[in-house]
């Protein structure tokens, strides 16, 4: 038994191995199938207020993450692939679910826009999503991040996050006070 274990650790270190020296063999380019296109982070921020959050976004079908309702989400996701040379608008369909923290309500949403390109995606510090109040989404390729003074984009929400404000085709949400049922305070 205990040769049997030695023979199948060495085959499993033996498979381990090639399997790194492959991967280290493989060069980023190797990665991108289109020679034109660059793969480029994803991060998102949201503008929704602090009673809503986005769980889960999609760009053109392929998953980018989860974003809180207010402010950034730390480090991004990889990746998008876009051109290395802007020729043309590119335009990006994005899907969300939106889900309203107070009330448990979830709604699925879907927009396609075109991205904002203030430098090309390969000197870029990524591809910033704005969920924005209406159900509205920017696409941003930018030098710096959305908290920088300097960013071309929406402007990047700040603290205290104010309540979420009910939209048009939606009614007030009425606020909780008082006791909850088994007597807890909200």
């Amino acid at each position: 038994m205990r040769k049997f274990r030695d023979l199948a650790r060495r085959a499993l270190l033996a498979v381990a191995a090639v399997v790194l020296a492959t991967a280290c063999s493989t060069g980023s380019e190797d990665l991108v199938p289109d020679k034109d296109k660059i793969g480029i982070s994803i991060s998102a921020v949201g503008h929704y207020g602090s009673m809503i959050g986005i769980p889960e976004f999609y760009l053109d079908g392929h998953w980018g993450g989860n974003a809180m309702g207010w402010g950034g989400g730390g480090g991004g996701m990889c990746c998008m692939l876009l051109p290395r040379k802007i020729t043309k608008p590119v335009m990006v369909k994005v899907t969300w679910t939106t889900n309203r923290s107070n009330v448990g309500e979830a709604r699925q949403h879907e927009e396609t826009v075109p991205v904002n390109f203030a430098v090309p995606p390969g000197d870029s510090a990524g591809l910033f999503v704005h969920f924005l109040p209406g159900h509205h989404v920017e696409l941003w390729v930018t030098p710096g991040y959305p908290e920088g003074s300097k960013y071309p984009g929406p402007k990047f929400p700040r603290r205290p996050a104010p309540a979420y404000s009910p939209l048009p085709d939606e009614k007030p949400q009425p606020a909780i006070t008082g006791k909850q049922p088994g007597g807890a305070t909200p």
